[in-house]
């Protein structure tokens, strides 16, 4: 299905890719005499050691469309440009991104790498593009968090802040990996459990309990009551967590031996989802389970026995610091987990 474009005024965008077909107004603006002469027009120069965007406009348009045939029909260009192009950037790239197979091309796996490499690239050139273009004058901040964080407590709060500061256009991208501000267009970066670079500040954004937790049916059924219960049961391993199961044990049931059987995830909002449909005991942070607290779809069986950590930081550039935008967002995090962690208080004393 090809890709519309966003509406002008949308304030929430949520990238990792993008279908070349929403750059194709772009793409067909291009003046061309010739549909066969489009590799030495004067608008294929390179940058650097880049190469011409019309050529990787090009890449995009025949991985969507899966032939130079389809291509050429996108960009209404011949399918002999759209080869010849192909075959320069190939040249220039020193590998083979397709095989040609009678009428159609297949993607060669550097092509699917590269592909999905270039695709924020070309969402970031769309969208600055656009805004340029409608003279909207929004401000754009572009977050980066970890996968974690951004689905279980950032998105579900993202209205609020869009509410108090509509003017600020939120742009979030989630991934493990850390950002490279100042490189990648993001300034402002939620990590977790992360090194925190030089060039950066970093602003610790709550004090977590990483403390066993289960659905209520699950703690009925197993009867959970103490910690050398956890031996009876199946636990669930949140695999990035910065304190693991043996290390609580160690803390808070030394002489209890831990289940051998259990589940594994790299995503605490995987593991938190498992326990909360009552597949096992997992061990997790109050902050990222805070909502499932809330709603009750998880308990805390042992109560607040748990392990503090200070693991997720929002970082910027120093040289960022007084970037209005970044000084707003830290302001509003910093505020709504503060409260939060006031009224989580409360309610476990």
């Amino acid at each position: 299905m090809r890709a519309t474009s966003p509406p002008e005024h949308q304030q929430l965008l949520l990238m990792s890719c993008i279908p070349h077909s929403s750059v194709l107004a772009w793409q067909n603006a291009v003046p061309k005499t010739n549909k066969d002469a489009v590799i030495d027009e004067p608008h294929l120069s390179m940058i650097g050691d880049l190469p011409p965007l019309q050529w990787l406009s090009t890449f995009r348009a025949v991985m969507e469309a899966g032939s130079f045939a389809g291509a050429a029909k996108l960009l209404n260009l011949t399918p002999s440009a759209i080869s010849h192009q192909m075959r320069a950037l190939e040249g220039m790239l020193g590998r083979r991104l397709f095989l040609r197979v009678k009428r159609s091309v297949v993607p060669t796996e550097e092509a699917l790498t590269y592909s999905a490499s270039i695709g924020e690239s070309f969402a970031r050139l769309v969208t600055a593009t656009s805004r340029v273009a409608s003279g909207a004058g929004v401000r754009r901040l572009p977050i980066h968090a970890s996968p974690s964080f951004a689905t279980l407590w950032l998105v579900p709060r993202l209205g609020q802040f869009m509410r108090e500061h509509p003017a600020i256009e939120i742009a979030l991208y989630a991934s493990h990996e850390p950002a490279r501000l100042g490189e990648d267009g993001i300034l402002v970066d939620i990590q977790y459990a992360r090194p925190v670079p030089e060039s950066c500040e970093a602003v610790p954004l709550a004090e977590e309990l990483i403390t066993p937790l289960a659905s209520a049916d699950f703690i009925a059924e197993h009867r959970l009551s103490t910690p050398a219960d956890i031996t009876r049961v199946p636990l669930i391993h949140s695999l990035r967590c910065v304190v693991p199961w043996d290390q609580w044990s160690a803390r808070h049931a030394p002489l209890v031996p831990l289940n051998p059987r259990g589940l594994q995830f790299d995503r605490a909002h995987l593991a938190l989802a498992v326990a909360a449909d009552g597949l096992g005991l997992a061990l997790e942070s109050t902050l990222q389970a805070h909502d499932h607290l809330r709603r009750g779809t998880l308990v805390m069986p042992f109560g607040p026995l748990g392990i503090s950590a200070i693991a997720h930081r929002l970082l910027y550039r120093r040289e960022d610091r007084t970037n209005p935008d970044i000084v707003a967002f830290v302001d509003w995090i910093t505020r709504m987990l503060a409260h939060e962690h006031l009224r989580t208080s409360a309610n476990v004393l």
